[in-house]
């Protein structure tokens, strides 16, 4: 769900503006004989790349209106090559002396920065409904921050909140900045601020549920602050969905990957990705990752070599970064075939999986041909066509089936979920009915079918 909407608080206390977890920690850098798999040229061209420069400092401000903050959360935007500043902003319930003390609680961060530097802010709660609304305010034709570059804002009230109330209860309008169109233009102002809005259990259908958003007038100035608004709605989801520490509910956990995701492609566009990025891109990762996969048939690796790049649970390989860091409970790594369950979940289900039951294991014949590839800020999505003569069992595809001796060829999609420079999760999906017909193990009169239209 897309949508578009653009100063507000100054007091810097020590209780209201404290810094967390080593605030502006800067994080460092952290085809075998049988098997044939291409690859695109501009992938290769990357695994020869030389190493990046020093990589540009990226300023990045956590807003909450707690004392403290998750740690898996600031370590992982640590991992991702941002220097993190926590400011546990706590609200005295005066919404207009709040709004103005955290502006200035964040132009005082915003002055410590450097000749050329820009910042991004990431904020929860009522910190970020203060935020979002000093940048609607029809007062003022500027935008309240000008070195920020992002803003991310985390489930800023709910449907049902008493914020809501007495306010505007208009129709579906907006102010001027709600014009969507731009967003789809193939060339969009980089002056653009982009603001992310990440909304639980709702849908922002109404002006009614932003007071601080009033019908369109003549003299409304707004749209002057260059800003675009991306609304994104979790209707299955609590407030606090992106806080690990705050939820363990499965639909919760699901939307908090969605919305990373999200906050991760704003921020890389935000800074811009480049060769300087602190963290490797996730492509040349996938690609080395198959590069090992497949070597394991001629044994030039160990088994092993392919879980190394894949993040351990409860801290990252040395040289990934310094320090540790956390994975919340029921993260990575693991390998699943969704449709035969074959996989792993620990480094000794997974070693087990690559040596015994992966691509090493089954015909000299096995083909791989990359067919598309997705890149997201943290996913990466291949289809490939897998093709062989059955003259092995394949464990991972026809597991416990005697070989057929017959050609079988399936378009497999493989979804890679990424932290930092490690692999975290892996899916395999594939139509398994249409392999058991071509191995000769299923009626092909029993799997339904549409008219192939011509």
């Amino acid at each position: 769900m897309v949508n578009v909407f653009s100063r507000l608080t100054r007091r810097a206390t020590s209780s209201g503006s404290a810094t967390a977890d080593a605030a502006s920690i800067k994080t460092p850098l952290i085809h075998g004989n049988s098997l044939n798999r291409t690859s695109s040229a501009s992938s290769v061209k990357r695994l020869r790349r030389a190493p990046a420069d020093e990589p540009a400092r990226r300023r990045l401000l956590l807003i909450s209106d707690t004392a403290d903050f998750d740690p898996h959360i600031t370590h992982r935007f640590q991992a991702e090559g941002f220097e993190v500043t926590f400011i546990g902003f706590v609200c005295s319930g005066d919404s207009e002396r709040d709004r103005k003390a955290l502006e200035n609680a964040v132009h005082e961060k915003e002055d410590e920065l450097e000749e050329g530097e820009r910042y991004a802010i990431v904020a929860y709660s009522r910190p970020a409904y203060y935020l979002l609304g000093s940048h609607h305010l029809t007062t003022s034709n500027t935008n309240p921050f000008p070195r920020l570059c992002a803003l991310i804002a985390y489930y800023p009230l709910t449907s049902t909140d008493q914020w809501t109330r007495d306010y505007h209860a208009g129709g579906d309008q907006g102010p001027a900045c709600c014009n969507t169109d731009s967003i789809f233009e193939p060339a969009l102002n980089t002056n653009y601020l982009p603001i992310q809005i990440h909304l639980s259990g709702h849908e922002a259908k109404h002006s009614t549920f932003w007071p601080w958003i009033g019908v369109p007038s003549e003299g409304d100035t707004t749209y002057k602050k260059r800003h675009q608004c991306y609304v994104y709605t979790y209707p299955e989801s609590k407030a606090g969905f992106a806080e690990w520490s705050g939820s363990v509910e499965a639909d919760d956990r699901v939307s908090a990957q969605l919305a990373w995701s999200r906050t991760m492609g704003c921020l890389r566009r935000a800074f811009g990705v480049g060769s300087n990025w602190a963290v490797v891109d996730i492509e040349t990762v996938w690609e080395e990752y198959w590069m090992r996969v497949m070597a394991g048939l001629d044994k030039k690796v160990e088994n092993g070599a392919a879980v190394e790049m894949m993040v351990s649970r409860g801290q990252a390989h040395e040289g990934n970064m310094r320090g540790k860091m956390d994975m919340h409970e029921g993260e990575g790594p693991a390998v699943t075939c969704v449709p035969t369950k074959a996989g792993g979940s620990t480094p000794q289900t997974l070693r087990s999986f690559f040596a015994e039951t992966f691509i090493p294991a089954g015909p000299a014949s096995q083909h791989i041909r990359l067919l598309s590839r997705t890149v997201g800020a943290d996913q990466i999505v291949d289809e490939m066509r897998f093709s062989f003569r059955h003259t092995a069992e394949v464990p991972w595809l026809l597991p416990g089936v005697a070989p057929t001796n017959r050609d079988i060829q399936v378009v497999i999609i493989v979804v890679a979920s990424f932290c930092a420079d490690k692999i975290v999760k892996q899916s395999l999906y594939w139509d398994q009915a249409d392999v058991l017909v071509q191995a000769g193990l299923l009626d092909p009169k029993l799997v339904p079918r549409t008219n192939v239209m011509g």
